[in-house]
């Protein structure tokens, strides 16, 4: 009880379900992940800064750029099958997509873009990979923002605690236990 993170990282590790989704305040505050103003990322020339901002691929900017952060978390099946396949293009590797979009997800701003936004698009793109994939790419990217990216997704898709666990380190670095005070004897 002297260390909740651990506390909590333990639980989600044995498949308690919620324990990782309150690490997203802290994170939002870590990582100054506040929306402001604009609510949702602009279209054409205003919006390419924030893809930039983002990491999103650049061989994803041609297609995104058309759309606001809010028309991204709206478009059709057909077209998020068209920018999974452009992706999978330019990046074979699952696991390498896997980190670039978690990346992605973890860097949108919260709530509006990050739930309803382009995080809808980006979790749509990360729902065609496995698990061990995802997995794999959070526990070697070890970012703040990775984190965040896979809270968002378990928030959205639930956990059998293995993407809990292989962020644990993550959060664990980014949250260590605070000293105890001390304490006369």
């Amino acid at each position: 009880m002297a260390d909740p993170a651990a506390l909590q990282l333990f639980l989600a590790g044995h498949g308690v379900p919620n324990q990782v989704t309150s690490f997203l305040a802290p994170l939002a505050d870590l990582l100054n992940l506040h929306e402001g103003r604009p609510q949702f990322r602009p279209a054409g020339k205003k919006g390419k800064r924030y893809l930039d901002e983002r990491g999103v691929p650049d061989v994803l900017h041609p297609v995104l750029v058309a759309a606001t952060g809010q028309q991204c978390g709206e478009l059709s099946d057909a077209h998020v099958d068209g920018v999974r396949r452009r992706l999978t293009a330019a990046m074979p590797s699952p696991t390498a997509r896997a980190a670039i979009l978690l990346s992605w997800l973890g860097r949108l701003p919260i709530p509006a873009e990050a739930l309803w936004g382009e995080g809808v698009l980006v979790r749509q793109l990360l729902a065609d990979l496995s698990l061990p994939d995802v997995a794999a790419a959070a526990a070697e990217a070890r970012t703040g923002h990775v984190a965040t990216g896979v809270i968002n997704l378990i928030m959205h898709s639930g956990d059998d605690g293995t993407l809990a666990t292989a962020i644990g380190p993550t959060l664990r670095q980014l949250f260590p236990p605070t000293p105890a005070a001390n304490t006369l004897r």
